[in-house]
């Protein structure tokens, strides 16, 4: 596993609020990708590999550790209705737990169960165990998804303070609406947590890792934020209108200006720790 690796290669809130986030400039934060194998309705390998992930990050000295889209069962599982889990529930207790026992941030994709509904949602958990932010995957793909989940609304989305500024999270596909991450900054977020589940067709490899960083480059670019993006890797989609496809990984940190500050491994599990700078 590789450590600060480089690569070799605004919905409108009251304007306090973003001078707010202005007038704090957040401080240094040690993130960690953590691009895990996520196969399709393998709850139990996943959680075992997610946490495999989560403990390596916190040995290195993590303080967010950030996992892909739907890393419980995988974001384009067939029975997502039948399986899809409560929050709080099995899954999310297991990060809760992770969080509280290692003192660490986790933020993670994953399928969320409320009563007779389903979303692809992701959460930030505190060092104290505690869920503090929740998001809904908006732009679901419905051509590809709408069996398996329904939608979250762009009116929901919130931010959260940490002891390291104010965080946003959006999910994958979500970036494609410019209007979904626009709306994370104009709340004041500088950084902006980001799962993906980022799989092409075996042979489109090498052009869908070029097209996947340009898009986490222009995401940052095109809204100001820091944007930690991290996808699965190798794991195989099954069924549905996009079978046979694997996640690319090249899970990534950009800063504001677009540039790629580290790059997980394309077509391999990955753990990668970038410290991202104080703002001067």
């Amino acid at each position: 596993m590789r450590t600060d690796a480089l690569p070799g290669l605004v919905a409108i809130v009251a304007l306090t609020a973003c001078a707010g986030a202005l007038a704090s400039p957040h401080p240094s934060v040690r993130v960690a990708l953590a691009q895990i194998r996520i196969e399709d309705g393998d709850l139990e390998g996943n959680m075992r590999r997610a946490e495999e992930a989560i403990r390596q990050a916190a040995r290195q000295k993590a303080d967010l550790i950030c996992l892909a889209e739907a890393a419980d069962f995988g974001w384009l599982y067939q029975e997502s209705r039948k399986v899809a889990l409560p929050i709080p529930g099995r899954y999310s207790r297991l990060l809760c737990g992770l969080a509280k026992d290692l003192k660490v941030w986790i933020s993670a994709g994953c399928l969320e169960r409320d009563g007779e509904t389903v979303y692809n949602s992701a959460v930030l958990i505190n060092r104290r165990g505690k869920i503090i932010l929740k998001h809904r995957k908006i732009n679901t793909m419905p051509e590809a998804t709408a069996h398996l989940y329904d939608a979250g609304k762009i009116d929901d989305i919130t931010t959260a303070d940490t002891e390291f500024g104010r965080v946003g999270i959006t999910i994958c596909a979500d970036n494609f609406d410019s209007k979904i991450p626009k709306r994370v900054a104009d709340l004041g977020a500088w950084l902006l947590i980001s799962p993906h589940g980022w799989a092409p067709r075996f042979g489109e490899f090498a052009s869908s890792a070029q097209s996947y960083q340009e898009h986490v480059r222009g995401l940052a670019q095109g809204n100001k934020l820091w944007v930690v993006a991290v996808d699965a890797s190798m794991g195989r989609t099954h069924g549905g209108v996009w079978p046979d496809r694997f996640h690319i990984g090249c899970s990534m940190v950009a800063n504001p200006k677009g540039e790629p500050m580290a790059i997980a491994k394309t077509l391999a599990p990955d753990l990668v720790i970038y410290q991202i700078p104080a703002e001067q």
